[in-house]
């Protein structure tokens, strides 16, 4: 295939760089508005309300509407801060040297069941007076270091009998996680506090195997929600020996490399997987990552590197479709804020807002892509429906219009028993946030402006509103519970978000 023309343009760091300044960083006004947001949302997006006592189906903020439009306050008046903390003796220390310190320094790392004061996170919900009692559990499990995960390699290069002995002699560390029948999936045991910023302080013998057992193509350091959409995919019959994949957003090369894994036949002559990036330097290092891993070359030398933005990916000249596609988009990663602290510092709502066009674009043109009775894992490290159920629901109404042919299939239950996934909502709160209308010091974070439709956003003029953002009339038909949501607090994970749509014509 031809190489598209190589582009500067980078969606996600333009979403994440208009989303907030300098201002918002050093603020902490991002901590705040993730609060916000997310205790607006119905139960379900994050938490099904069980964390606490609480038990109504929305917080207070989002049952305050006037005129179509919710204002969740975010932040007292200054002069009421200031009188706290003159009466308290706190400092009005920056948020955003409050998270440097908290990144750089180990004392600050929560156990499995303690909660860190220092985060920034905790420090915010903490200042809401208990304002959002039903996000505690979800919040509390944000605020600690995402445990170490491993996965060992399937292929017949991979040694599994050896690494599998040598990890059992750290049991006090890691172990097999419960839910996995094959035991190749370990986590770090829960009074461990192991995580990959630790991993050398805590056990350099240990992290010594790990990075000897990553390089030869043993073993994989890889977050679970990361490894669902090829688990998925293979469970559903669409990935296998043989099969013809691709994957449409492929850096940094984690999928691409654990789908080689099953679909490449044991003679090494069928089975492809095509890796694309729009970016040609995260291809480069999404090829050199593959060569570092260890996979054997006869596995690697079945991947097609191709370079085009994903929404407009050509058709196999070949005409033959994709078996499975794994549509893995750009997203603003808050499921990823246990492993990277620099999300929640510029969080917005606006992120997803901008990136929501886009991910649709790129789904779209997947189901385009993929052939009949294949099918497609649209994913996200992101709980934000905006880009989750609001895409896909979105995607199947435009692709759906004329014959129903695609739709949604329900989570695999065999593959992972005792694996708990939250169905998807129907349902969700879209809010804005304009912060050009602050006066910019650091007590002040404004406020999330809600919609209850597009026509109060348009009546509103808010000129980044978009109709496929809201639920659509025919939503209930779309079966959404077959998307699979899952939460941090359930197995001590990352926020991630799967849906697999079949194309059945």
């Amino acid at each position: 295939m031809p190489k598209r023309k190589k582009s500067g343009n980078n969606p996600l760091s333009s979403a994440r760089k208009d989303a907030g300044g300098l201002w918002h960083r050093k603020s902490g006004a991002g901590y705040h508005l993730f609060l916000s947001y997310y205790a607006t949302q119905p139960l379900g997006v994050v938490t099904d309300g069980n964390d606490s006592h609480h038990q109504s189906s929305t917080s207070a903020a989002a049952a305050a509407a006037v005129s179509g439009s919710v204002k969740s306050v975010v932040g007292n008046s200054r002069a009421a801060k200031k009188r706290r903390r003159k009466k308290n003796g706190t400092s009005s220390s920056s948020p955003d040297a409050i998270t440097e310190n908290f990144q750089g320094d180990d004392t600050h790392v929560a156990t499995a069941n303690d909660v860190d004061t220092y985060h920034p996170l905790i420090q915010a919900f903490n200042s809401k007076s208990n304002k959002y009692p039903h996000l505690t559990t979800f919040i509390h499990t944000l605020s600690r270091p995402l445990p170490l995960t491993l996965r060992i390699r399937k292929h017949e290069s991979a040694d599994s009998s050896e690494i599998t002995r040598t990890l059992s002699n750290f049991s006090n560390f890691v172990s097999p996680v419960s839910y996995d029948p094959t035991k190749q999936i370990y986590q770090s045991t829960p009074g461990s506090n192991l995580c990959k910023f630790n991993l050398g302080h805590l056990c350099p013998e240990l992290k010594s195997i790990v990075i000897d057992a990553s390089m030869n193509g043993t073993l994989a350091r890889q977050d679970l929600g990361s490894m669902l959409p090829v688990l998925s995919l293979q469970a559903v019959g669409a990935m296998k020996k043989g099969s013809k994949v691709l994957d449409m957003c492929a850096s940094p090369g984690s999928k691409t490399a654990q789908a080689l894994e099953v679909v490449v036949s044991v003679d090494k002559t069928r089975g492809r997987v095509i890796a694309n990036d729009v970016h040609p330097k995260r291809l480069d290092s999404l090829r050199e990552a593959l060569h570092r891993s260890g996979v054997p070359t006869e596995l690697t030398d079945r991947v097609t590197y191709t370079n085009f933005d994903a929404s407009v990916f050509p058709s196999p000249k070949s005409k033959k479709l994709f078996d499975a596609i794994i549509c893995d988009v750009p997203c603003s990663g808050d499921g990823t804020i246990r492993k990277d602290p620099h999300i929640l510092p510029i969080w917005s709502p606006r992120t997803s807002n901008e990136l929501h066009g886009l991910q649709l674009k790129i789904l779209v043109r997947a189901m385009e892509l993929v052939k009949k009775g294949g099918v497609i894992c649209y994913s996200t490290c992101s709980l934000n429906p905006i880009e989750d159920e609001a895409v896909v629901s979105a995607a199947l109404s435009e692709m759906n219009r004329d014959d129903n042919a695609y739709q949604l299939l329900d989570w695999p239950e065999d593959l992972m028993p005792g694996f708990r996934i939250r169905p998807g909502v129907d349902s969700w709160k879209v809010a804005f946030y304009d912060e050009n209308n602050l006066e910019k010091d650091e007590d002040d974070f404004g406020s999330l402006s809600i919609y209850e439709s597009y026509k109060d956003a348009v009546d509103a003029e808010v000129g980044e509103a978009n109709a496929s953002f809201w639920p659509n009339s025919a939503i209930k038909n779309l079966s959404l519970h077959r998307c699979c949501r899952l939460f941090p607090q359930d197995q001590d994970t990352g926020g991630f978000f799967v849906a697999l749509i079949k194309r059945v014509k």
